[in-house]
C-alpha cells in the first residue's frame, strides 16, 4: 500500500524550514529602522539647538527633548521588555552590513 502525504500539512514544513532566517531578516530590519532613527534624532537635536541659537526657545527646547526620545526609543523599548519580563525575545536588533 503507497503511503500518502496529506496537502494541508505539506504547506507547513516550509514556513518551519524558513523561521531562521526570517527572524535574521526581521533582525536586520530592526536594525535598519533603529539607524535611521537615531540620525533623524541626533538632526532633531541638532536643529533645536539652532532654534534656541536663533532665540525660539520654546521650539529648541521641545526639538531636543523630541530628538532625545526617538534617538533613544531602541533603549527605552528594551529597558520597558526588561521591565516585564520579556527581554529575551526571539527577535533582537542584529547587526547590519
Amino acid at each position: 500500500m503507497l503511503h500518502t502525504v496529506k496537502p494541508a500539512t505539506m504547506g507547513i514544513y516550509p514556513i518551519l524550514a524558513q523561521s531562521s532566517s526570517l527572524s535574521t531578516g526581521a533582525s536586520s530590519a530592526l536594525g535598519i529602522v533603529m539607524l535611521i532613527g537615531f540620525l533623524f534624532g541626533t538632526l532633531c537635536v541638532i536643529g533645536g539647538g539652532f532654534a534656541i541659537r536663533r532665540g525660539d526657545t520654546d521650539a529648541g527646547k521641545l526639538s531636543i527633548i523630541g530628538g532625545l526620545i526617538i534617538a533613544g526609543a531602541p533603549v527605552i523599548v528594551k529597558a520597558l521588555f526588561t521591565a516585564f519580563g520579556i527581554g529575551n525575545s526571539t527577535v533582537d536588533v542584529g547587526s547590519f552590513q
